[in-house]
């Protein structure tokens, strides 16, 4: 089998490459290794390839080939029974002879350590990657990371996720040979009114902003000198970042010049300002990556200034958190069923006490046991915080409002039932902690609310969490202005929901066993924050340690 292979393999001092592969290829010179069912290889070049699949690695290098894209290597893993994609990451981040990394994935072996790895490399290398993982079943009201919070997690770990081949492409092309933009204000300058247009309104769509002064409109009868001093013009604008260039064919007689005039003249050198191309005429100037459409040319410069803009921001740190115990969290683990009150303890979490009863008189000794006044809720796990269909009491201020608010709740919702002393009031919110099969472990944080979860308004980040990491995650969601102050309210300590998510960020570092996690509600105000509830789901750690690139 694959694991005998793997061993003899590793025994002569060689790795495997597969089953199930199309292979590998190295274009150096030096090298010239074709080791693939492939018939023809791109040219040499900076941009490193790997493909789970083997169809798509036939697809991803004619597509290459066809259009000029260099490639460096390229590696079809198949069912890596030995070397991963995370190998290759690592294989390309010291590689010299690699600028630009590009990945076709289906499965993620092991997540954590992509997300690690992509974080790293993305520093120096720009990883493009097309992967669509199925998501994973979540715990609580959430079902982890939506489709559009997977694209923000791939943006915030500075991977430059894409949704086709053909744009796997359009990115890495202009990657390859085209500086990073340094802001986001593009200079659009063409010959039709029409195209101008469009990419006007494209830029907007992807959240580029069209500088002051354009789009610039030569017109039709503009000749290629004038063309060209137009775009030497945006390419000396200090106010513009990028460039569209695009070019139509004119009607017959109004073409000053011929193509090849048209493209030499536009080969203007735009120092470090990168240049994308739209010409349904003729070809671009060489270098400058061309589309057959606005809308291509404008996504694929839309993605690479999504990662310039994070490639610039700091990355930020761990902070040394005090009141951490992993040792304590273990016991907590190993304890029968777990115990997610001495969990979150021993990462310096206090959860508000509560009782679980199932008859009036307990509920009655548990108030009393706590001091009123006190809160009564359904003790099941989706109508503990539904103020909405009255599970929830407040307030009771003795024994006889708890016993009649038991026997109201006992006769809508069931016996078992939960009894908790009265803390302040504050705006709800909702902490997760889920599986991604991209990136291992996440932390979500939004408002509670049915109306939040019906809208999934929910933010996500991948631990570790570092200190940035956690204070954008506290004002990502939609409805973060309420933790701002609202209309009169006043704001809540947000630097305590900041720790908070440190916390549970540092807990699902180093707890692998600890697989989900939902602290729902969380009440913050001006002066703290409470945890009312929490629920854990614990599983086996991972089967493969989350350790450097893995050798003979």
């Amino acid at each position: 089998d694959s694991r005998t292979l793997v061993r003899a393999a590793h025994a002569a001092g060689m790795r495997v490459i597969g089953p199930n592969c199309l292979g590998v290829a190295n274009t150096d010179p030096a090298v010239r290794l074709n080791a693939t069912l492939a018939p023809r290889l791109p040219e040499p070049g900076r941009v490193g390839i790997f493909s789970q699949s083997g169809v798509f690695g036939v697809a991803l290098l004619a597509e290459a080939d066809r259009r000029g894209l260099g490639v460096s290597s390229f590696v079809s893993a198949g069912n890596r029974a030995d070397v991963s994609g995370n190998d290759l990451l690592q294989y390309w981040q010291d590689d010299p002879a690699t600028d630009v990394i590009m990945l076709y994935l289906e499965t993620f072996g092991n997540p954590r350590k992509f997300a690690r790895l992509a974080r790293r490399i993305g520093r120096d290398k720009p990883v493009v990657a097309l992967a669509s993982p199925a998501r994973p079943p979540g715990l609580g009201d959430s079902a982890g990371p939506d489709e559009t919070a997977v694209s923000a997690l791939f943006a915030q770990s500075g991977v430059i996720r894409v949704d086709t081949v053909a744009e796997l492409l359009d990115v890495g092309t202009l990657l390859a040979n085209q500086p990073l933009p340094a802001g986001k204000r593009v200079g659009v300058v063409g010959n039709s009114s029409a195209l101008a247009g469009l990419a006007a309104t494209a830029c907007a769509a992807q959240g580029l902003r069209v500088a002051p002064g354009y789009p610039c409109d030569v017109g039709p009868r503009a000749s290629a000198a004038e063309f060209g001093a137009a775009l030497a013009g945006a390419a000396a604008d200090d106010s513009v970042d990028a460039l569209v260039v695009l070019f139509a064919p004119p009607l017959p007689g109004q073409l000053t010049g011929t193509e090849a005039d048209f493209a030499a003249a536009l080969a203007v050198p735009a120092a470090d300002k990168p240049m994308v191309a739209t010409f349904l005429v003729g070809q671009a100037p060489a270098g400058t990556p061309a589309y057959p459409s606005v809308e291509e040319a404008v996504r694929a410069l839309a993605r690479v200034t999504a990662y310039a803009d994070w490639r610039r921001r700091p990355a930020g740190v761990l902070p040394e958190l005090p009141d951490v115990d992993p040792v304590a969290a273990q016991v907590a683990l190993r304890a029968d069923g777990g115990d997610p009150e001495a969990l979150l303890a021993a990462y310096g979490i206090d959860v508000v006490e509560s009782a679980r009863v199932d008859s009036v008189d307990a509920a009655v000794d548990a108030a009393t046991r706590f001091g009123f006044p006190v809160a009564l809720k359904a003790a099941a796990g989706g109508l503990r915080h539904r103020l909405d269909l009255g599970a929830v009491r407040l307030d009771l201020p003795d024994a006889d409002t708890v016993r009649r608010a038991y026997a109201e709740l006992a006769a809508a919702f069931g016996a078992d039932a939960l009894v908790q002393p009265m803390v302040p009031p504050g705006v709800a919110c909702v902490v997760e902690l889920v599986e991604d099969p991209a990136f291992g472990p996440v932390v979500g944080f939004g408002l509670g609310g049915v109306a939040t979860d019906l809208l999934g308004d929910r933010a996500w980040r991948a631990v570790p969490l570092t200190d940035r990491d956690a204070t954008e995650l506290v004002d990502a969601p939609r409805a973060a202005p309420l933790l701002r102050g609202h209309r009169g309210a006043a704001p809540v300590d947000r630097a305590a929901l900041a720790d908070l998510l440190l916390r549970i960020g540092r807990l699902a570092d180093e707890q692998p066993r600890v697989r989900a996690l939902t602290l729902n509600p969380v009440l913050a105000r001006p002066d703290g924050l409470s945890v009312l509830h929490a629920s854990v789901r614990t599983g086996s750690a991972a089967a493969r340690p989350d350790t450097g690139p893995r050798r003979l």
